[in-house]
């Protein structure tokens, strides 16, 4: 067959469209053809090879005409968009520097925020008497007001069931009795009250009759190990009454409610302190695990404790409020049943009082009649927001108290300020939402609630909590509990901002503590004290990173007062001149904080301003300084500590690095394991076939914090305008705190809260409001005797087989933080 020549080739190309539909039934053909024919040769159709046309050039050229015409066309428009975008923007070279506009800082922007906020915004602050409703609604169409800058204003509610007297047609009070006829001696009515008193489950009417009587003070856990140590026979019977004085910033009423439903009391009755003999302090008696586990259950039942089983499930009890006048007229009419009781501690009452601790009733008897009624309560809760520009979805939580008039005031100067600067073109990079609680002394039940219903966005896009606590108390220092994590924040923010307290002279030369380190060789020493925070022991650096910030200081430059100086000062007259610890003290585990910080990982501060005594040299211990509303706080620390807030939102919404420290962390760990080994020591001694020698647990330990000093390194390396870089360790330092909660703690540990999964921090067993290093092991080995039982010799193997997994797989992780850092340079 004849080979096909070059211009019938082409010409077969031109017409390949034409002839489809005929290759198509020719293609279709040639396979039914195969199928039906297999037997048979077939030969296939010829192909036309081409077809003629007349030739011309016109088309060709006037397509190309026109295409080249819309390129240019094009590309003329887009020059001419760009020209107007960049006449458009201050700032030249807009276009082209986007990444360095992503990681600078705007510093002008805190000296605008700190101007806004004036004295006189602060005068008047009463104290309000609205039910928290009225207040919530106020708020809502104040925050309403100033949309859109503040955005996804919310005002929602959780209902709640709790419990308050029935009217007086239902009597409720106490009665004394005569032992042998039951003729009535004494009649105290309930104290006139409206309040709501705790969960209605908990809550119950009835009539008890008590054989016994026990004044515990405030009701804690070491209130109650001051009775153990003495060995009075408390509790564990429906007919035995507790009696405890109430003070809200020193323990919550729902809190007292749990111990003496744990402890077996029948009924309680609360009364209010006398401002005259008014004491927050307490002996330093602390109930260890060892004794509790015999007490409580005895060597059958006490796998129950180790499982945090405890017996106040399912039980309610009665609750009566009387005068503390009414308290005082009851006890001194026990007599002679009260001669031999035991007088109260002077940590109790450095007054003479007639109270006593109480024992069995003889000859008289105490009737008490609860009649009580549910009430259905909706709690209000208020949030707002402030979008972020180039990180909207991860925000900044600050959260304080609904019904605290100084709160709202100082939150809305904060909310204004920053509205005034984003009206003026400035944006944050990250959000900020902004919530007002209502329900706190309610165990938190708002907070853990939205908690519950937003666990994911918690989980995932939540980068700090800030917690006003009791806010201002007193007109002297800062007083800060949380994470480590915010050490350098807050630093920085109190090396800038001036000292609103007046000195002699207007300069001065800074004179740091020196840092020296030191420990107890003594394990009593970690509890004996229990009632101070314990963070002076060890060494702390206060080297910060301060490359972004303009008020880097010479050693010897004369400079005003600021607030870290005033700190500075009440570490050195609490401690002594050679000591000195961190800015930041462990978390104040009745707060809101921990909430955040200890079930969720999420880095949190609790934010104060107190007198100097409440700044102490212990390590663990968060004191609580009672809230004093008539106390009259200069305007001038409103000013600063509402100006120190805002600093702390702005390094952490506006800085393109999180300005999170590791090393801090590193520091806090290294402490603490100093003086967990100091206190330990002999327990070390009689457990060391279950749970290893310590120097196991230091090496373990010592791995952890090089490897996060290394990881630290490595963000220092990072260029600080590669933002890629930057966004990539942002990712990091989001999850490092959360890599200390532990899903699979063990809860028998904590009576008070059984869901506090940090690792590092944790309630103290027996103590209140108390925090110790390593929870899991610290709470079982303090002062275990020398031959314990197998069954805490299992428990204690139990808990550091699951501590040190958990340090384990922290490490790991850590490690592949840091191998990811050297790919991504």
């Amino acid at each position: 067959m004849r080979q096909l020549g070059t211009e019938e080739r082409a010409a077969l190309l031109l017409t390949a469209d034409d002839d489809n539909n005929d290759e198509d039934d020719h293609e279709l053909n040639n396979s039914q053809s195969k199928i039906s024919n297999d037997n048979f040769p077939t030969i296939a159709k010829r192909p036309r090879t081409y077809h003629r046309h007349n030739t011309s050039g016109t088309h060709p050229m006037l397509c190309f005409t026109l295409v080249l015409g819309a390129f240019i066309l094009g590309c003329i428009s887009g020059v001419i968009i760009m020209l107007y975008r960049v006449s458009q923007d201050a700032e030249p070279g807009h276009l082209l520097n986007i990444p360095q506009q992503l990681t600078n800082v705007d510093l002008s922007i805190r000296t605008k925020l700190f101007e806004s906020i004036k004295p006189t915004n602060f005068m008047n602050l009463n104290y309000s008497i609205d039910n928290e409703n009225d207040i919530a609604d106020r708020l809502y169409k104040q925050w309403q007001s100033l949309s859109p800058s503040l955005s996804h204003v919310k005002k929602f509610s959780y209902d709640i069931n709790l419990s308050k007297y029935a009217p007086f047609t239902q009597w409720s009070g106490i009665q004394l009795l005569d032992g042998k006829n039951e003729k009535e001696l004494l009649k105290v009515d309930r104290l006139l009250t409206e309040d709501m008193i705790s969960f209605s489950s908990l809550l119950k009417s009835t009539t008890v009759t008590g054989n016994s009587i026990y004044y515990v003070n405030y009701g804690r856990q070491e209130d109650f190990a001051y009775l153990i140590k003495h060995n009075i026979p408390f509790g564990n019977s429906e007919t035995s009454i507790v009696v405890m004085r109430r003070q809200q910033t020193i323990i919550s009423q729902t809190e007292q409610i749990h111990q003496a439903l744990y402890h077996g009391f029948g009924a309680i009755i609360f009364f209010d302190d006398n401002k005259d003999s008014q004491t927050t302090e307490t002996t330093d008696t602390r109930q260890n695990f060892f004794r509790e586990w015999v007490r409580q259950y005895g060597r059958q039942n006490g796998q129950n404790l180790i499982d945090g089983i405890i017996n106040n499930r399912d039980h309610s009890i009665a609750v009566l409020v009387l005068s503390y006048n009414d308290i005082q007229s009851i006890f001194a009419s026990l007599q002679p049943d009260s001669n031999d009781w035991l007088l109260c501690p002077s940590e109790w009452h450095n007054k003479t009082t007639s109270l006593k601790i109480g024992g069995t009733l003889s000859t008289v008897k105490l009737r008490i009649v609860v009649n009580m009624e549910e009430a259905k309560i909706q709690l209000p809760v208020v949030m707002s927001s402030i979008h972020g520009k180039t990180d909207g979805e991860n925000f900044v939580m600050i959260g304080y108290q609904l019904n605290s008039v100084q709160q709202n005031r100082i939150v809305n100067e904060i909310i204004q300020a920053y509205i005034n600067q984003i009206k003026n073109g400035w944006k944050p990079k990250r959000s900020i939402l902004f919530c007002a609680w209502s329900g706190l002394d309610y165990d938190h039940y708002t907070v853990h609630q939205w908690i519950s219903n937003n666990y994911h966005l918690v989980d995932m896009n939540l980068l700090a909590y800030i917690d006003l606590g009791n806010d201002i108390t007193g007109n002297s220092t800062l007083n800060l509990h949380g994470s480590s994590l915010l050490e350098q924040v807050a630093y920085r923010a109190a090396n800038y901002i001036p000292s609103p307290i007046k000195h002699n002279h207007t300069c001065h030369q800074r004179q740091m503590p020196t840092t020296m380190p030191t420990s107890s060789n003594e394990e009593n020493h970690h509890h004996e004290h229990s009632r101070k925070r314990r963070n002076a022991e060890h060494e702390h650096h206060m080297d910060m990173d301060m490359n972004n910030e303009d008020e880097n200081e010479k050693e010897n430059e004369c400079e005003s007062h600021k607030l870290l100086d005033e700190w500075i000062r009440a570490a050195r007259n609490q401690m002594g001149s050679n000591k000195s610890i961190g800015i930041v003290q462990p978390i104040d585990i009745d707060s809101t904080a921990a909430l955040f910080q200890l079930k969720h990982g999420i880095p949190s501060i609790v934010i104060e301003i107190t007198d100097e005594q409440a700044v102490t040299n212990d390590t663990f211990y968060v004191r609580h300084s009672p809230s004093i509303i008539d106390r009259e706080i200069s305007p001038e620390f409103f000013v600063v500590y509402t100006q120190f807030i805002s600093e702390i939102i702005r390094q952490l919404i506006d800085e393109p690095l999180i300005a999170f420290n590791l090393t801090n962390y590193a520091d806090q760990i290294d402490k603490q394991a100093i003086d967990y080994f100091a206190h330990y020591g002999r327990a070390y001694n009689a457990l060391y076939f279950h749970i290893g020698r310590p120097e196991e647990f230091t090496k373990l330990l010592n791995d952890l914090t090089k490897s996060i000093r290394q990881l630290q390194t490595r963000i220092d390396q990072i260029p600080k305008t590669d933002y890629v870089g930057l966004q990539s360790l942002n990712k990091q330092l989001f999850e490092f705190e959360r890599l200390f909660i532990s899903n699979d703690q063990l809860y028998g540990m904590n009576s008070a809260d059984k869901s506090y999964k940090h690792i590092l921090f944790g309630p103290a067993y027996s103590l209140t409001n108390t925090a110790v290093p390593f929870p899991l092991l610290s709470n079982v080995l303090f002062e275990i005797p020398e031959d314990p039982s197998s069954e805490i010799c299992y428990a204690s193997a139990l808990y550091w087989s699951k501590l040190k997994k958990h340090l384990y797989l922290i490490n790991r992780t850590l490690n592949g933080f840091d191998g990811l850092l050297q790919n991504d340079k």
